[in-house]
C-alpha cells in the first residue's frame, strides 16, 4: 500500500515539475516576443540609414553608430521642448482624468439614483466609439474656445479628449464599490460632510486604483498621436510622438523618405520615459489591476 502512494507522490511531482518548466517555457516565449520589437527598435538606433533595411537584415549591427543619436539632440528640432510638452500635456490629462473618475465613479458606485444603471451602461457603451469620429467635434470645439492660441491652451485642448475617461470612471467605480458601506455610514454618524467623507475615507482606500489609473492614463496621453497632431499648429507644440513623425522625414535625392535609423532612435527615447515610469510605480500598478482577482 505504501508502495503505490509513493508512487503516486513521484507521479504527483513529476507533473508539478512538468507544469512548472512548461510554464517558464511559455513565459519565456511570450515575453521574448514581446520584446523583440523593442530590441529592433533599440538595435536600429545604431544602425546606419543603409542597412536599417537590409535583406537579411542585421540582428546585431556589425557597424554600430551614434549619428542617429547626435542627429536627434543636435539636429534642427527643439527635442526638449517636445520632451517638456509631453510631460505636461501627460500631467494635466493624469490630474484632469483622477478628478473625473474618481468624482464620478464614486458617484456610480455609492450614490444610488433613478436611471443610473442606465446611464453607467451608456457611458461604458461610448469606449466602443473610435477615437477618430470626434476628431472633427473636438476639433471646432477647441477652435471655437480659442485653446489652440497660446501653448497653455494647447496643453487643455491636447488633454480634452481624454478627461472623461470610461474605462478610468468603471475602473474606480469597481474599488470604491468593494468600500464596506458601514465606513460611510459611521462618517455619517460622526458628523463628516460629504467631502469629509469623500477626501478623508474614499480617497486613501482607492489608492490602488488611481495608481493604476495614473499609469495607463499617463502612458495614453503620452503616445497619443493622432489628436495631438491635429491639434499642435507649430513644431514648438509637438509631443514627442508628434515630432518624430517630424524628424523621420527628411529630403534624400530631391524625394522624402523614411529615415528608419533617426525615426528608431527617437522612439527609443520616447520609450525610456514609459519604461522608467511603469518600473517605479511597478507594485502599484500591479496590486491595481489585480485587485479583486483572487478572493479569499
Amino acid at each position: 500500500m505504501s508502495d503505490s502512494y509513493q508512487k503516486q507522490d513521484a507521479k504527483r511531482i513529476a507533473m508539478d515539475k512538468a507544469v512548472k518548466v512548461l510554464s517558464f517555457t511559455m513565459l519565456i516565449l511570450m515575453a521574448t516576443t514581446f520584446l523583440l520589437p523593442m530590441y529592433w527598435m533599440i538595435t536600429g538606433s545604431f544602425k546606419l540609414q543603409s542597412v536599417t533595411m537590409a535583406v537579411p537584415p542585421e540582428i546585431f549591427p556589425t557597424q554600430p553608430t551614434l549619428e542617429n543619436w547626435q542627429r536627434l539632440f543636435f539636429g534642427p528640432w527643439p527635442i526638449w521642448r517636445w520632451v517638456v510638452n509631453s510631460i505636461s500635456v501627460s500631467l494635466l490629462t493624469v490630474v484632469l482624468v483622477l478628478i473625473v473618475s474618481t468624482l464620478t465613479g464614486y458617484g456610480f458606485a455609492k450614490k444610488k439614483f433613478p436611471g443610473s444603471n442606465t446611464l453607467f451602461f451608456f457611458l461604458l457603451s461610448t469606449m466602443f466609439l473610435p477615437s477618430q469620429v470626434m476628431l472633427i467635434p473636438l476639433f471646432l470645439l477647441v477652435r471655437a474656445l480659442h485653446l489652440t492660441a497660446t501653448i497653455p491652451g494647447t496643453y487643455f485642448a491636447m488633454a480634452l479628449p481624454m478627461i472623461s475617461s470610461p474605462f478610468g470612471i468603471f475602473l474606480i467605480k469597481q474599488f470604491a464599490a468593494s468600500i464596506p458601506d458601514e465606513l460611510l455610514d459611521a462618517a455619517k454618524i460622526d458628523g463628516a460632510s460629504e467631502w469629509q467623507t469623500f477626501s478623508l475615507i474614499i480617497l486613501p482606500l482607492l489608492k490602488p486604483a488611481i495608481a493604476a489609473l495614473s499609469i495607463f492614463t499617463f502612458n495614453q496621453a503620452w503616445n497619443y498621436f493622432m489628436w495631438h497632431m491635429v491639434v499642435a499648429t507649430d513644431k514648438f507644440q509637438y509631443t514627442i510622438p508628434v515630432g518624430v513623425s517630424y524628424i523621420s522625414r527628411t529630403p534624400a535625392v530631391g524625394k522624402m523618405i523614411t529615415d528608419i535609423g533617426l525615426t528608431m532612435a527617437g522612439g527609443t527615447f520616447g520609450a525610456f520615459f514609459m519604461i522608467a515610469l511603469f518600473i517605479a510605480f511597478q507594485n502599484y500598478f500591479i496590486k491595481g489591476i489585480t485587485f479583486g482577482a483572487v478572493k479569499g
